[in-house]
């Protein structure tokens, strides 16, 4: 009885070995990830650079100032527009915006997003504290696309974004804005679900939620994207640009 209990220990093992041995035969090798990025088939896609956020008087700077001072984020996507601008990347702004009575909203939808909006009357269209951040706006001779009044949550909501895209041949989304855990985050997964390659732009974007903005970019955000800082995705799309040898 021991000598068949063992014969039958051996028989499972070596199947299970022919099994894996088998599976990694069938397995097709992924492609290696992309060292180089076309700026023509790249764009700076940034979420609520809007007064509310980065303006002094804006509702939201008091809790965003610490982290500005920081982290140099403002700074960075300044540089970071200014480069891509340069290189001939595509910068696009989504900004969010409501009517002065949010009569667009549902008022009965228990999430907090809008509710927080309805009560607060916040975010309204044709006021300063929705006006894009004054060092991001574009000169007379920029291409930026802005695409304003968004009722969404993720940056693609009811604005033609992925037409925008898709019509100039827009393969790559960096990603960068506020906030980290909110319009960040779903403007991310629309973009991964459209087949974007997305590259989330770490020092580009910010949270009032620090810890749950860390956990974020360590876990969520890879499964998703390529996380990194501006200036690795301002050498991939440079050195796609340079002169070839």
């Amino acid at each position: 009885m021991r000598h068949d209990r063992k014969a039958g220990s051996g028989l499972r093992a070596g199947l299970v070995g022919l099994l894996w041995v088998g599976l990694a035969w069938g397995q097709q090798a992924l492609p290696p990830l992309a060292k180089q990025l076309n700026p023509a088939e790249t764009a700076i896609l940034l979420v609520d650079f809007q007064n509310n956020f980065t303006a002094p008087d804006g509702e939201h700077y008091a809790s965003y100032k610490k982290i500005y001072d920081e982290t140099k984020m403002l700074d960075n996507t300044v540089d970071l527009v200014k480069k891509g601008r340069a290189l001939g990347v595509q910068i696009i702004q989504v900004m969010e915006g409501y009517t002065p009575d949010h009569r667009e909203l549902d008022w009965s939808n228990p999430g907090f997003f809008h509710r927080s909006q309805i009560v607060r009357k916040a975010w309204k269209m044709g006021t300063k504290a929705v006006e894009l951040y004054e060092p991001l706006r574009p000169g007379p001779n920029d291409r930026d696309i802005l695409l304003p009044n968004r009722i969404t949550v993720s940056g693609f909501g009811g604005n033609g974004l992925d037409t925008i895209l898709k019509s100039r041949g827009i393969k790559n989304v960096a990603l960068g804005g506020f906030s980290t855990d909110g319009c960040v985050y779903a403007t991310l997964l629309s973009a991964y679900d459209l087949g974007y390659h997305v590259y989330a732009v770490k020092d580009a974007m910010t949270s009032n939620h620090s810890q749950l903005a860390s956990l974020l970019l360590t876990d969520s955000y890879p499964r998703y994207s390529r996380v990194l800082g501006y200036r690795e995705l301002l050498q991939m799309l440079e050195e796609f640009a340079a002169p070839k040898k």
